[in-house]
């Protein structure tokens, strides 16, 4: 693809070398849009690099910020313990090991997490303009888009967090050999106990225990109900989840003081108080085998990723696209100017002057979007067939200052795209069973641009440059029920209309730069081929909606002229 373009732009400047004369345009136009279009038979080539940064974004609804502050762009994923709001499939866990602990108060946890994210996005659009007639001139902008997300993703900071880790009953057989060695010994003392209350119910004389053992046969029964309870619960968890709690926390601790009181039950009535032969204790483990580590950066990617977890998606990893953009065609047609037509009267104004002219474009999807697969990426485009509709003026004072102001409406076509549903746009970890397929309308984007410049002579040109941008709000619809064997929990049915949440953005951008053209020189015989280079810095100096990030943007434009046909 990349030699491809090449290809192409080597192309337009060999076209530019050979047919370059007199083009009729303004001597140095500056950066940004204006109103001007090309005359009839001028065939202009535009090529820019445009480099955009940025790793923040003017917040909503997030605890601790008002709405409108300036928040880390990772943000959605720092946080400070994660536990069932992030897996529901922990639930059930939760409950199980609240009931071993004897603890209601006990919350699973696999720890924290920080998510760094700095996002660039490197465009190089290939413009290709021509004067039709008089006041009408086509175009097509093809652009190729680099976009690279750096990540930085780190879990457990502080070496304490987390109260979970990966079981390794499931992977190590020392491991899974302790637990059922519990579990055998739990199921042996509750039998034996059991089968000796049935003999000494039968026969009071059969065992010099029996007096004792009958005197407490209630105490024996609610012992053995709740050792089985207990044993079987143990064995649920500590044999089939793959998180269980970690070596000497809370949880694990008291499930292995309980092991112990069991033990010490048990021993009571298998060799009670001055028996003179003794029953053994069947139970001799000191409890289930705990996970001996927390979670590192290995394991939580290993979380996202890997099937048996449920989110199946990418590694929170940097990332990075290259493809062509999203591609524009379009046309422009001049209302009104005030110079007629006039090579000689726009290359050197007097008085008061004004233009317009009205444009529009149609957008071909060619870029790509992000993948549903992963959280972080930047696509090259938005994958949605779109029109928009321009309105251009110039206004121009004497010879050295003029002002563009540029009016546009883009309204996106209604398309499909797989998507993960979100119930919250801050709960981004969204598992497989919530890509769906859903109905799309981004929202409508105004845009209002003005670039003052003053022209310093007949080569230099320095401007002034400010954007306003709204868009409303995407829509989103579908509705999807999941039944309980593949949420692991309960049956759950989610809209697409959650994702309508913080999609309306509004920005204002602020910058300036400088522009240099040969223009005026081309016209007088004293340059061989007609040409601007233009250089534009802007930066969001202020925006609102919840996703709309703070960019810092650099532009370097070359324009290159060339007449086709016709004359002056």
């Amino acid at each position: 693809m990349r030699r491809l373009l090449v290809r192409v732009s080597t192309v337009a400047l060999a076209i530019i070398a050979v047919f370059a004369n007199p083009v009729g345009a303004q001597r140095v136009l500056g950066v940004g849009d204006d109103a001007l279009v090309l005359p009839r038979g001028v065939f202009r080539f535009r090529t820019l690099g445009q480099w955009t940064w940025f790793n923040e974004r003017y917040g909503m609804d997030t605890p601790g910020r008002p709405n409108g502050a300036l928040e880390p762009l990772g943000i959605d994923f720092t946080l400070d313990t994660i536990g069932v709001r992030q897996f529901p499939n922990l639930a059930s866990l939760q409950a199980g090991i609240q009931q071993l602990s004897g603890n209601p108060n006990w919350f699973a946890s696999l720890g924290n997490t920080v998510v760094n994210l700095r996002d660039h996005v490197a465009a190089f659009p290939f413009v290709f303009e021509a004067g039709l007639s008089k006041r009408f001139s086509v175009g097509i902008q093809i652009p190729y888009v680099h976009t690279q997300t750096s990540a930085f993703f780190n879990v457990n900071t502080n070496g304490t967090n987390g109260n979970l880790g990966f079981n390794p009953a499931l992977a190590v057989a020392a491991a899974a050999t302790q637990n059922a060695t519990m579990n055998t010994q739990f199921t042996t003392a509750a039998n034996s106990l059991e089968g000796s209350l049935a003999a000494c119910q039968a026969n009071p004389a059969a065992s010099p225990s029996c007096p004792a053992l009958l005197a407490n046969q209630a105490n024996a029964r609610a012992l053995i109900a709740s050792s089985r309870a207990f044993a079987g619960g143990v064995n649920q968890v500590y044999t089939t989840s793959p998180f269980i709690p970690i070596v000497g926390t809370d949880a694990q601790l008291a499930i292995e003081a309980r092991t112990q009181a069991f033990k010490d039950l048990y021993g009571s009535f298998f060799c009670p108080a001055g028996t003179p032969r003794c029953a053994a204790n069947p139970i001799t483990t000191n409890g289930p085998f705990a996970s001996q580590n927390r979670l590192s950066v290995r394991d939580a990617q290993t979380i996202l990723t890997a099937a048996p977890f449920g989110i199946q998606a990418e590694p929170l990893q940097s990332v990075s696209r290259s493809h062509i953009g999203d591609i524009d065609i379009g046309g422009k047609f001049s209302l009104f100017d005030s110079f007629g037509g006039n090579t000689e009267a726009r290359m050197s104004p007097h008085g008061l002057n004004f233009r317009a002219s009205v444009g529009g474009i149609f957008r071909i999807p060619s870029g790509q979007i992000e993948s549903p697969n992963n959280f972080i990426d930047l696509g090259t485009g938005r994958g949605a067939k779109a029109v928009e509709g321009r309105l251009f003026s110039d206004l121009l004072v004497g010879s050295h200052f003029w002002e563009s102001f540029i009016v546009r409406l883009n309204k996106p076509f209604s398309d499909t795209q797989t998507m993960r549903i979100l119930d919250l746009p801050n709960e981004e970890l969204a598992p497989l069973y919530r890509r769906q397929s859903v109905s799309r309308t981004l929202g409508t984007a105004f845009e209002f641009e003005t670039a003052p410049r003053i022209v310093v002579n007949d080569f230099l040109a320095v401007s002034g440059w400010y954007m306003y941008r709204h868009k409303q709000q995407d829509k989103y619809t579908g509705t999807f029920t999941i039944p309980a064997a593949t949420t692991g929990f309960a049956d759950l049915t989610i809209d697409a209309a959650t994702l309508n949440q913080e999609t309306e953005q509004t920005e204002h951008r602020f910058g300036g730069g400088v522009s240099f053209s040969n223009l005026y020189a081309f016209e007088q015989g004293k340059a061989k081929v007609p040409f601007e280079v233009t250089y534009l810095h802007w930066q969001t100096m202020g925006g609102s909606g919840g996703n709309q990030p703070k960019f810092f943007t650099d532009q370097v434009q070359l324009r290159l002229y060339a007449r086709l046909f016709g004359g002056k």
